[in-house]
């Protein structure tokens, strides 16, 4: 975990305010000529430096309106979570020994090195800080005119960054203008006094909001419990339990699937390759889904998604629909867009979500589920937390059906949802291997009665 104390030391994050905080003194003393009693960052600047906290370029110049260059930047925010450099075991540029750290902790995904004595931007600034603060870029409406992008959202909406308000009432954040000292030294001051983590919580090495615009769950602890076989139970209202595959499982025997007390099947119909990004089509999905019918199950299919956009999410969207539309009327639980997280595996083999944002990728799942709606089929999404939380902006996703996936013996989700995958190692009569177990709280349609299974008919 990362050092949380520094960064009330260190964190640089960018601002541009015209309002000193009431809580220090707007006109004390300055030790700096340049650094004028009633401007906007004097007080900043002087309590800062009564601290220890910063100094000046020499002892009576603070230099205001000097720029911040990368090499810079990527010290002191490498040094606000803990991660030191000896800039004496560099024979080339002081900084070069802080770009690798950088890269490593996701303050940036490449660098060139060419770049660390030029002056950094503004939206370069930001997105590093709000990294290395473990925050989530985040894909609501933008306060600012001249820029959308997750990041700034995420830290104005946490009180950290304001951009200038004009006289028309228009707030502009100035992506690309560069970084003076007066603004980091007042955001420093900021950061110092603020507990940005206030309404958030902490899911994997990421702090992430708790959305007011998605319903909190209903569930609790005491209405999951297991029943003699150690299969997962719940008390509190309707549930049947299904199961939920692809072509790994190979030949499945649905009819002892339905006798084994299955109600419901979730059946993959295809999904997007990681590396190339091509589409393929389940090799088993048609049998499945005609043999899961055939013995009485409710159906619902799913397609693996990494869409990195609207425009392949509705191309994902569009090749189901096209395969399932001889079944249309028979399913008659959700169509699930799939989205998975899978990271790097190495420095140059990575899945093509690995860098994937909050806001395309969501972008991506809406526009999947939109399509399918238009067809009359509901629509939903699956998620684990990691990826509902961070990788997805669920206030964006509410119209739809939620599916979570949480390996536990109660669901920890904040938010609620309809269909709860919690087990991928359940053993089911008819399917030869361990297979994804699930529980869905919502009555889609009718459960249906197992069906005869036929008679086999003996060669003539």
């Amino acid at each position: 975990m990362k050092k949380r104390a520094l960064i009330l030391l260190l964190t640089v994050v960018l601002l541009f305010s015209c309002a000193p905080a009431a809580a220090v003194d707007t006109r004390p003393a300055s030790p700096f000529d340049d650094v004028a009693p009633g401007s906007w960052y004097c007080s900043y600047v002087v309590d800062l430096y009564r601290r220890g906290v910063v100094s000046g370029m020499t002892e009576t110049s603070f230099e205001p309106d000097g720029t911040v260059t990368w090499g810079q930047a990527f010290k002191l925010i490498l040094g606000a979570v803990g991660v030191t450099a000896d800039e004496s075991e560099n024979d080339g540029h002081w900084a070069d020994v802080y770009v690798r750290p950088a890269i490593e902790n996701r303050l940036v995904f490449s660098f060139d090195e060419d770049w660390l004595d030029r002056p950094v931007d503004r939206l370069s600034i930001a997105r590093m800080t709000a990294r290395a603060m473990d925050l989530v870029s985040i894909s609501g409406p933008s306060p600012y005119e001249d820029c959308g992008d997750g990041y700034v959202v995420e830290l104005y909406e946490k009180g950290i960054m304001e951009g200038e308000l004009l006289s028309d009432g228009v707030r502009r954040f100035y992506p690309g203008q560069n970084v003076t000292r007066a603004e980091m030294a007042a955001i420093v001051w900021r950061v110092m006094e603020s507990d940005y983590q206030d309404g958030m919580t902490r899911v994997s090495n990421y702090w992430v909001d708790i959305l007011d615009g998605v319903p909190a769950t209903r569930f609790t602890r005491s209405q999951f419990y297991r029943d003699g076989g150690g299969q997962i139970c719940y008390n509190g209202g309707y549930y049947i339990r299904g199961v939920d595959v692809s072509e790994h499982k190979g030949v499945i025997d649905w009819y002892a699937v339905k006798e084994d007390g299955i109600d419901f099947a979730i059946i993959r119909v295809g999904g997007r390759l990681l590396g190339t990004g091509g589409i393929f089509e389940d090799k088993y999905w048609r049998q499945n889904v005609e043999g899961a019918l055939a013995a009485g199950l409710n159906v619902g299919v799913y397609f693996f998604s990494q869409a990195l956009n609207a425009r392949e999410g509705l191309e994902e969207a569009e090749f189901v629909l096209d395969l399932i539309r001889d079944y249309k009327d028979q399913i008659e639980f959700p169509v699930m867009c799939d989205w998975e997280y899978l990271g790097n595996y190495s420095s140059t083999n990575h899945a093509r979500t690995y860098l994937a944002e909050p806001g395309p990728v969501t972008d991506g799942i809406e526009a999947f589920c939109r399509r399918v709606e238009q067809e009359g089929l509901l629509a939903g999404v699956y998620f684990n937390k990691y990826c509902g939380m961070v990788k997805m902006d669920l206030s964006r996703l509410t119209d739809h059906q939620f599916w979570y996936d949480e390996y536990t013996s109660y669901p920890t989700c904040p938010y609620h949802f309809q269909i709860w995958q919690y087990s991928s190692t359940g053993r089911v009569a008819g399917i030869r291997s361990d297979t994804d177990m699930d529980l869905c709280f919502v009555p889609y349609a009718p459960v249906k009665p197992a069906a005869p299974r036929p008679e086999a008919v003996e060669p003539s």
